[in-house]
């Protein structure tokens, strides 16, 4: 194929503030990018990727000529700094200041896309103005979904129920539910529906304004073969929704799993100390970027790994309250628990561990996770069964879905979550390593998970990607030159 006949499509991609969330959309536009150059299509894509700056120093390295980093600036808030325009080592009391600021730049965006120009937006849930800016320049906007089908169709679900009026009902898929319709009712009321002073987007209204402002489709990041029926009824209940909600396609675009292939002291540490283990005899420990353990979770915690008797590796993070790059070592060796000595059967990482790395280790035998969506991924794709300790937002409805898969223990919790006990952290951690009691058939449901993974981010990544990319260039009047394959 000639490169005369090749036509550029420019996307600006803008994620959530939050590692979490940045990630997926990289590795999406690193996929793209590489699709156009694999004489798939004639269309050349370029990505811009936008965020503030702190969140995009961390990123810098992955820039190319075809992935673009644009930094957004937000307006000055009380308490806010720059160094905490991200949701890493962000106070969970800031989170509100953090969306108001992220809201008040809506018109720094809009400039963003005067001066980029581009033929499409992909934007994240917690900005639904971003669309409108789009849309008021000509530019058709696309939702890109970090979450599961499963999290994302159970509270669209409760909130819809509510605008309707109607009686609540529980979710229809009582596996991935919470235990009932008031249950249900109540943790989307805390999470979802909570009126947040000041707040200039009510946090209930993200969610489904970004899904209705989203034109003709929605992308999201998981594998057919685990979310199909969640992906359908999604998109059946969005049919219901007013100011353009209208009929969505789910476009699913794989685990787009990650190879991190950390640099620096704390990864060759952790490599080492693996490396001195038994096979199947760590387990690793981590509960995401965005969420801080009290010091009762972390104490209730340290004692469930001792009493387990099993070896662990534990990433252990602390909020910032101001940019002091020395606070956060200071709080991990203040705030470990009084008498806890890792040392003795473990090892503490502060911040950060090569996540996929070491669940990929030999030494690795489970995972006790948050259950936030890139890491039930990760672990599926590494066939590590995990023990699932969930604790807010779409965790549980992740934790959920992860044991209906049979790949997951779940870790009992009294009165709401985040609430669990030492004893019970234990006694799942040991029927997981040790292969006992439903243990066992989690231990063998986590490696067939692993093949159902591997299948979805290898061998359909192509057509996956290549059908997501057909269906952007559809939307904004190119998809003769996307659906022009080369005949090789």
């Amino acid at each position: 194929m000639a490169q005369a006949e090749r036509s550029q499509l420019r996307v600006v991609m803008f994620p959530w503030l939050a590692h979490g969330h940045i990630t997926p959309y990289l590795e999406l536009a690193r996929r793209l990018t590489k699709t156009t150059t694999t004489n798939q299509t004639n269309l050349d894509v370029v990505v811009h990727l936008v965020s503030t700056p702190v969140n995009l120093a961390s990123i810098a390295h992955h820039e190319t000529d075809r992935i673009r980093l644009v930094e957004l600036h937000l307006p000055e808030q009380p308490n806010l700094p720059p160094s905490l325009h991200t949701t890493k080592h962000l106070p969970a009391r800031l989170m509100p200041a953090l969306k108001r600021a992220c809201d008040l730049a809506a018109a720094r965006f809009g400039a963003l896309l005067d001066a980029i120009r581009p033929d499409l937006l992909l934007y994240d849930f917690l900005q639904p103005w971003a669309p409108v800016e789009a849309r008021n320049r000509g530019v058709p906007a696309a939702h890109f979904s970090t979450c599961s089908a499963a999290a994302t169709a159970f509270f669209v679900h409760h909130c819809l129920h509510l605008d309707e009026g109607a009686s609540r009902a529980a979710f229809p898929f009582e596996g991935v539910g919470l235990g009932g319709a008031e249950e249900e009712a109540k943790y989307t009321e805390l999470f979802v529906m909570r009126e947040v002073p000041g707040a200039l987007v009510a946090d209930r209204d993200r969610l489904l304004l970004s899904l209705a402002r989203s034109e003709g489709f929605v992308a999201v990041k998981t594998c057919a073969e685990m979310e199909r029926p969640y992906m359908d009824y999604l998109s059946r209940r969005l049919l219901l929704l007013g100011g353009g909600g209208g009929n969505k396609e789910m476009i699913p675009c794989g685990p787009l799993l990650v190879d991190h292939h950390g640099d620096g002291t704390d990864a060759e540490d952790v490599t080492r100390w693996l490396e001195e283990q038994d096979p199947g005899s760590v387990v690793l420990v981590s509960f995401g970027t965005e969420y801080f353990m009290s010091e009762s979770q972390m104490a209730e915690l340290a004692r469930g790994l001792e009493l387990s008797g099993h070896r662990f590796l534990w990433v252990v993070r602390f909020p910032k309250e101001h940019d002091d790059e020395d606070d956060g070592h200071v709080a991990a060796a203040q705030s470990m628990p009084r008498g806890f000595e890792p040392a003795a059967r473990g090892m503490v990482v502060e911040g950060w561990a090569p996540q996929r790395r070491v669940l990929g280790h030999s030494a690795c035998g489970a995972f006790l996770t948050h259950c936030g969506w890139s890491s039930v991924m990760e672990a599926m794709a590494a066939g590590v069964p995990m023990v699932a300790l969930p604790l807010h937002i779409d965790q549980p409805i992740n934790a959920n879905l992860a044991a209906e898969l049979g790949a997951a223990v779940r870790v009992p919790q009294h009165r709401r979550f985040g609430e669990f006990r030492a004893e019970d952290v234990a006694r799942a951690v040991r029927a997981v390593m040790r292969g006992e009691g439903e243990g066992k058939e989690v231990r063998r449901r986590a490696a067939e998970m692993r093949e159902v993974v591997a299948r979805s981010d290898a061998d359909h990544d192509d057509a996956q990607i290549g059908a997501l990319l057909q269906r952007m260039a559809r939307l904004c009047g190119k998809d003769q030159q996307a659906s022009h394959l080369a005949l090789l």
